[in-house]
């Protein structure tokens, strides 16, 4: 999810805010036994995330092997884990097409598996990720639409791919659509409080400033040491007009975390202002 981390367009460091790209591990080895190579499929996603070179030679010598579907997601997360992250989303796009019809997925007596319609939309919705990380915002709107057709209303995975979704939509700075999910999500879990920093943020953006600073008090009650907040706490009081507001909490921010993403937007907000002055 795409949001805002200075007021200004004076730097252009924003935040991503993923679930992460979500392993469909446990519905697919519970299809395949030690035999079909359920034991390699766990060992080949460790190794992809913690070293996605080995990870996709692992999978590339499975693949020849007969690995099918296993093999191919393994190569696909080593590729989003590298950081190549459109020929990740391409080859999970694909992966989804087969898991539908059964084509690669593991035989068990005279009976292909076939994925479930969780399992697809998952799979999409990883795609959509990638997608997002590579910059290709209509194609993550396109495989985020895909899982969500494939989802029962009102579930819970409904409301995680909905969660994703308006990451891409703040992405889009369809701020609106973005609220509205986050706020959807929310509602139905009130513990998830790690939202209200980008519902603050999105509120903000559609200068709906009274809701923005209900969500960030009520963040900032969770998590009261988080730079972020402070950087965010900053950029509402920075919209609404109030610069010495606005300066001490970026100053808070910095004092809380001196290098990082958050630091550098707060150090040119307060640049900003300075030389304004």
């Amino acid at each position: 999810m795409r949001f805002d981390r200075n007021h200004t367009d004076l730097t252009a460091s924003a935040t991503l805010f993923f679930l992460g790209l979500l392993i469909i591990a446990p519905a697919l080895k519970a299809q395949m036994s030690e035999e079909d190579g359920g034991n390699r499929y766990s060992t080949c996603v460790a190794l992809a995330e913690s070293a996605p070179d080995r990870g996709i030679n692992m999978a590339l010598e499975w693949q020849l092997a007969g690995g099918g579907v296993p093999a191919r997601h393994c190569e696909a997360l080593g590729l989003f884990y590298g950081e190549e992250y459109a020929e990740a989303a391409v080859r999970l796009e694909g992966i989804a097409e087969d898991m539908r019809i059964g084509r690669g997925m593991p035989v068990r007596g005279d009976t292909r598996a076939t994925a479930t319609a969780s399992m697809l939309a998952d799979t999409f919705r990883q795609a959509a990720n990638a997608w997002l990380r590579g910059g290709e915002l209509v194609r993550a709107e396109a495989a985020i639409e895909q899982a969500l057709a494939l989802v029962p209303e009102n579930s819970a995975l409904e409301l995680s791919i909905k969660e994703d979704r308006a990451f891409i939509a703040a992405a889009e700075e369809d701020y609106a659509l973005a609220l509205s999910e986050l706020e959807e999500v929310l509602d139905a879990n009130p513990r998830r409080t790690d939202l209200l920093l980008f519902i603050a943020s999105a509120a903000r953006a559609l200068e709906y400033f009274d809701r923005a600073e209900v969500a960030l008090e009520r963040y900032l009650k969770a998590f009261p040491d988080d730079a972020s907040a402070y950087l965010e706490l900053g950029n509402l009081k920075d919209a609404q007009g109030d610069t010495d507001a606005a300066r001490k909490a970026w100053v808070k921010a910095l004092s809380i975390e001196d290098a990082g993403l958050d630091a550098e937007a707060a150090r040119a907000n307060l640049e900003r202002i300075d030389v304004a002055k």
